[in-house]
């Protein structure tokens, strides 16, 4: 488990970042802190749960949802991929917020939580992991592959796949 910069209560003022905002810091983070080699952001799909961003890696899959408010947050556990996790997609799942909007203790068991800041003392980075995710082994496989493929069609890459059999 990575260590992980535990924070205590936030007694400052939550900032402003609109939900577009923290999606493309959610597409850089994932691009670039978890180094995923493909990776999505408001892509809407057939599939019933469409994340804000998602990254692709070594055969595992990272969502990140962003909530710039407490009310799409508590809407968002609503949804019933949220209620049965299995249904769900991402074998990393976390949940982009400005800091102090909520307290890690809120989010859904096994979520991490991403927290963007204005400016961090002393560093550059601007998103801090605060809680770990866990790893969401029974999930739903088939909507990440239906992702992918109605992704790859849309660009419409155009692909045939040989396969040379030896009978030797």
């Amino acid at each position: 488990m990575a260590i992980v910069g535990r924070r205590g209560k936030y007694t400052g003022e939550v900032p402003k970042i609109s939900h577009e905002e923290l999606v493309d810091r959610a597409f850089t983070y994932l691009k670039f802190s978890i180094d995923c080699s493909v990776v999505f952001k408001e892509r809407i799909t057939s599939t019933s749960e469409n994340p804000d961003a998602i990254g692709f890696r070594g055969g595992f899959s990272y969502l990140i949802e962003c909530k710039s408010s407490r009310s799409d947050f508590l809407a968002d556990k609503k949804k019933y991929f949220r209620r049965d996790p299995s249904y769900g997609m991402g074998y990393e799942r976390y949940f982009m917020a400005p800091v102090g909007m909520f307290e890690p203790s809120e989010i859904p068991d096994g979520w991490g939580l991403l927290e963007v800041y204005e400016k961090l003392p002393r560093q550059n980075r601007q998103v801090k992991k605060t809680k770990d995710s866990k790893s969401f082994v029974e999930r739903k496989l088939q909507n990440e592959v239906s992702y992918l493929v109605s992704a790859i069609r849309r660009i419409k890459v155009s692909m045939a796949v040989f396969i040379e059999v030896n009978n030797a």
